[in-house]
């Protein structure tokens, strides 16, 4: 039995299990929340949503339905509000949170992989894996396939083609010092030199995009959950494709013990590859400024 379970079902948790359920790739769906009539609820709208499109069975569970999960998706905790301006001004309230989730399934054995999307996503993913202690190919933070849509979208609306004529990627921080990887960007297959000023506006832009949404719907909902969904489609198919995931890196990049985005190859393992991609003068000084950042409130968690 393929089996996915996710934590916090409210409405980015639950509209993740949507579109796992929808796309029919995996058996059972375990619903766990903290209010379990908000799973029950959410367990049967899914069901009854795909009746006559397949039969993957979507229940409300506890940590225990859990066991034997191929992966275990991770959005409890409290969500970034219009009035934040970053997402670290989730860190305090979220890391007890993180912390007791990544015990349970530590008692629950296995070797699932995790995927984490509560904010600050780069640091909960850490945290996750230093409690859970597993494998960091197993412990995976979903952020820069989202920061990755919203670059392409963002250059699809400058240069007025389609996202899908758009081949671009953000790694780095999922926050402030995302870094878009301008020197890479092709559009129609054709590399695209952006010039400093473009490169400034597009940058704002995307910095801004996330804020736009949440201001005005309240939270990120949809594009959080499609690009999670394929992260989890690509690792139940042993797809083997390339993504931008935060990870922890050990010497990779020149980074050590701190989880950060970069472009890795996932597949049924998780991690199946870190990718090393050459970065530009000007991408490089803002990866580090992001990594560099992170490492310092990491050291600071640990040494209290």
């Amino acid at each position: 039995m393929i089996k996915a379970t996710i934590i916090g079902v409210g409405n980015l948790g639950s509209c993740i299990a949507y579109e796992i359920a929808a796309r029919d790739f995996v058996d059972r769906i375990v619903l766990v929340d903290v209010y379990h009539e908000l799973a029950e609820g959410n367990a049967l709208d899914i069901a009854q949503a795909i009746a006559f499109r397949n039969d993957t069975e979507v229940i409300a569970g506890s940590y225990e339905d859990a066991r034997n999960s191929n992966v275990v998706v991770v959005t409890a905790g409290k969500p970034r509000t219009p009035d934040m301006k970053s997402r670290m001004e989730l860190l305090e309230a979220n890391i007890k949170i993180i912390k007791s989730v990544a015990l349970e399934l530590k008692k629950l054995g296995g070797a699932p992989v995790i995927i984490t999307l509560t904010n600050p996503m780069d640091i909960m993913n850490y945290v996750m894996w230093k409690a859970t202690v597993m494998g960091r190919e197993k412990i995976i933070g979903s952020g820069g396939m989202l920061d990755s849509a919203r670059f392409r979208t963002v250059l699809a609306a400058k240069y007025g083609v389609s996202s899908f004529d758009v081949d671009a990627y953000v790694v780095g921080e999922h926050g402030e010092n995302q870094v878009p990887v301008f020197s890479q960007v092709k559009i129609r297959n054709q590399k695209k030199t952006i010039i400093k000023a473009e490169r400034v506006e597009v940058l704002n832009n995307l910095r801004d995009s996330a804020l736009q949404v949440i201001s005005k719907k309240g939270a990120t909902i949809y594009a959080p959950a499609c690009n999670t969904a394929n992260m989890v489609e690509a690792i139940i198919k042993d797809d083997r494709r390339l993504a931008v995931c935060s990870c922890v890196l050990n010497g990779e990049y020149g980074l050590q013990d701190v989880s950060i985005g970069v472009p890795v190859i996932l597949g049924r393992n998780g991690i199946e590859k870190i990718v090393e991609w050459k970065l530009d003068d000007d991408e490089k000084t803002l990866f580090l400024k992001g990594a560099c950042q992170l490492k310092e409130t990491i050291t600071s968690i640990y040494s209290s």
